[in-house]
């Protein structure tokens, strides 16, 4: 088939072929009848071919053209397929994101946004990993996921950071505990209290660590728990005092709980967005970004 047939002239043949007049196809293609006819006669000039019969009332298909039209149907329709995909995937109506996010944001914040842009957008696709800010940082590195929603450690020449807000940690006890009085926590008054503590290699965990660290104090025993929500329960139970951050108590039971800020060095963490730099982000990948900052910002006001 010659390289120089075009998709507009293609599609006025078929456009001919099921109407079975010039008339009714050239107003579908938006065309005067004389367009459309001079268009129909440039394909058959491209092609070297008759493709209708132009002697009876009802426009007829030669023999040629009832093989180009069985060639070119079907490609023509997956191609209009594609086009269709493609301009919903533009206008942020379809998508798949990979989204990598902290532990302490995912229940909560993370939740929500998602939530949020199903509702808007009920065709595209989150995929949600939950990881260690690390891993997280290594994920985004290697383009195994579009983005991630994690904590600032340092400028890193090939991931982008653009922050959305800050979290500090707070100290989380039963009400019936004896620092109950207290209106805010001394790190030394917590390393002399027994500790509930997210993992090793959790961001909170090493924001409560260099905290402890100025303290010089000898410190309690510290139970290692993963889940902020054993944490929660084992401080409601007696165990002592958790330390987690206060964005996420408001998607957790505090029924029985006092929250506590802790004095300087306050444990703060700046939580933004992760992008690779050079990488291209998708419509989709936008709407979730502005859904994550809004979820944010809600948070911060209940």
């Amino acid at each position: 088939m010659p390289n120089n047939l075009k998709l507009r002239q293609l599609e006025g043949f078929v456009a001919a072929a099921d109407s079975g007049s010039f008339t009714a196809a050239a107003s579908a293609m938006a065309m005067t009848a004389p367009a459309f006819s001079q268009l129909v006669r440039e394909l058959e000039s491209t092609l070297g071919l008759v493709l209708f019969e132009r002697t009876t009332r009802r426009l007829e298909l030669t023999a040629s053209g009832r093989q180009l039209l069985e060639g070119v149907r079907r490609p023509l329709a997956d191609l209009a397929h594609v086009s269709s995909e493609m301009k919903a995937l533009a206008g942020g109506q379809t998508g798949t994101v990979v989204l990598s996010i902290l532990h302490s944001l995912a229940f909560g914040l993370g939740t929500r946004a998602l939530a949020q842009l199903k509702t808007m957008r009920p065709d595209i696709t989150v995929k949600m990993i939950e990881d260690m800010n690390e891993v997280l940082i290594e994920r985004v590195r290697n383009r195994e996921v579009d983005i991630g929603l994690g904590m600032f450690t340092q400028a890193l020449e090939d991931i982008e950071f653009t922050p959305l807000f800050e979290d500090e940690l707070v100290a989380v006890f039963s009400v019936d505990h004896p620092l109950r009085n207290q209106r805010t926590l001394t790190w030394k008054q917590l390393a002399e209290t027994p500790l509930i503590l997210l993992q090793p290699k959790s961001s909170v965990r090493r924001l409560v660590e260099a905290g402890l660290l100025v303290t010089g104090v000898a410190r309690q025993p510290v139970t290692e728990v993963v889940s902020m929500v054993t944490a929660i329960n084992m401080a409601a139970a007696g165990f002592g005092v958790t330390i987690l951050p206060q964005l996420s108590l408001a998607s957790l039971k505090m029924t029985g709980m006092a929250v506590r800020k802790i004095k300087e060095p306050r444990p703060r963490r700046q939580i933004g967005l992760l992008r690779k730099v050079g990488r291209a982000s998708s419509p989709a990948e936008a709407l979730l970004a502005i859904e994550l900052a809004k979820s944010a910002a809600h948070l911060q006001l209940e």
